[in-house]
């Protein structure tokens, strides 16, 4: 199997079914990941590790590709508030972020 047909398969779906909603994609560059997983079959564990592109369960043996898109949680106003008062690790911005034809665009 080339690269493409790999990509084309496994993270394009994965892509699409995010589209037009709000999300975000991990590019992964050398930083460690904490994360808890939980398969299918009911089996959970926790990695801690650089470059996690790729699962397989102890449980059932299901291997999995890593998905790079992140749901993002819009926060009603209170929530928000609470996360600028100090509740939380505060907010990022990318400031080379521009709209672009009702969207936004990163530049």
């Amino acid at each position: 199997m080339k690269h493409e047909q790999y990509w084309a398969e496994v993270h394009e779906p994965d892509s699409k079914e995010w589209e037009g909603k709000p999300h975000g994609w991990i590019q992964w560059k050398g930083t460690n990941v904490c994360i808890d997983l939980y398969c299918v079959c009911g089996a959970h564990g926790h990695i801690d590790a650089e470059f996690f592109y790729h699962y397989e369960c102890l449980g059932c043996g299901r291997k999995y590709a890593v998905g790079m898109n992140v749901k993002l949680i819009e926060l009603m106003p209170e929530q928000a508030k609470f996360i600028d008062e100090g509740g939380g690790c505060g907010f990022l911005s990318d400031p080379d972020t521009k709209e672009d034809d009702g969207g936004t665009e990163r530049t």
